[in-house]
C-alpha cells in the first residue's frame, strides 16, 4: 500500500478523488485530507505520506506556496488543476504528472502507475524544484527541461539546446559544446513541449532554437546556419510560418 493525501479545497472534489482511487487505484491508501495550504503542510509532517494529490487554486495560497514552504520535498505529487497553458507547459517542462479537471479515470490511473514507479525504485528526484524554477517570472529567460533516455532523467537549460534532429522513434538532441543527448521521446512530442516563441519545427525531422541561428541561406526552401556550424534544411511547406517567426 502507498499512504497518500488529497489537498483541495472542494469537498466534492475530495469524495470523487477518493471514490476513484478506491475502485481503480486500490493500492492507494488515503490517510488524510486538508482543504487549505496551513492545514496541508500540518498534515505532512504529521502522516508523511509518499504521495500527494494537490490541487493548484486555493484559498489563502496555491500548490505551489506549499511545496516552497517546505523543507523537503519527500514525496510524490500528483497536481490536480485547471491550470493555464504556461503552468501546464512547465509540468511537462519538469516530467511531472497533473491531472485536468473533471479528472479522467484512465489519465489518474496512468498518473498514479508512474508515481507508484518512483516511490518503489526511490527515486529523490529535483523535478519539483524544477517546476517552482520555471514556474518563477524571474527565471523566464533560464529555464530548464527534464529529458529522458534508458538510464533515466536528466535536466538541461533550454539554451544548451540548439537543434533537435528525429532519429525514428527517438530525439537527438544537439546542445553546447557539441554534446549530443539521445532522448527515448520522439520529436512530435518535443514539437507541442518546446515554446515556440524560441523553438520552429522547420523540416519534419528538425526542430531548431532561435538563439542558435547565424544565418538563413536562399532557396526554394532555404536553410539555416547554426551556431555549431552545422546547416539545416528549411521544407518548403514551412518556409513561410519559419519566416514569420524568425522575424518575431
Amino acid at each position: 500500500m502507498i499512504t497518500a493525501i488529497i489537498v483541495d479545497d472542494e469537498s466534492k472534489s475530495i469524495s470523487t478523488l477518493q471514490k476513484f482511487l478506491a475502485d481503480f487505484c486500490p493500492h492507494i491508501h488515503i490517510v488524510g485530507t486538508a482543504g487549505n495550504i496551513a492545514k496541508a503542510k500540518l498534515l505532512i509532517e504529521s502522516v508523511n505520506p509518499q504521495l500527494v494529490f494537490l490541487d493548484i487554486e486555493m484559498p489563502l495560497g496555491n500548490g505551489f506556496d506549499l511545496l516552497q514552504s517546505l523543507k523537503n520535498i519527500t514525496f510524490e505529487v500528483i497536481f490536480i488543476t485547471a491550470f493555464n497553458h504556461y503552468a501546464i507547459n512547465a509540468f511537462r517542462f519538469a516530467a511531472v504528472d497533473y491531472l485536468l479537471k473533471p479528472v479522467n479515470i484512465s489519465q489518474l490511473q496512468e498518473a498514479v502507475a508512474r508515481a507508484t514507479q518512483r516511490i518503489q525504485e526511490k527515486i529523490s528526484s529535483k523535478n519539483y524544484e524544477l517546476l517552482l524554477q520555471n514556474l518563477n517570472e524571474e527565471m523566464a529567460n533560464d529555464q530548464q527541461i527534464v529529458l529522458h533516455d534508458m538510464e533515466g532523467q536528466h535536466i538541461f537549460k533550454l539554451k544548451e539546446i540548439l537543434y533537435c534532429i528525429a532519429e525514428g522513434s527517438y530525439t537527438a538532441f544537439h546542445l553546447q559544446q557539441g554534446k549530443v543527448f539521445i532522448s527515448s521521446k520522439n520529436l512530435k512530442e518535443y514539437e507541442t513541449l518546446l515554446p515556440e516563441s524560441d523553438f520552429c519545427r522547420i523540416h519534419h525531422g528538425h526542430i531548431v532554437n532561435k538563439l542558435h541561428i547565424l544565418q538563413v541561406g536562399r532557396g526554394r526552401g532555404g536553410s539555416v546556419k547554426m551556431s555549431d556550424g552545422q546547416e539545416l534544411e528549411i521544407s518548403v511547406r514551412k518556409k513561410e510560418t519559419f519566416l514569420e517567426w524568425f522575424k518575431r
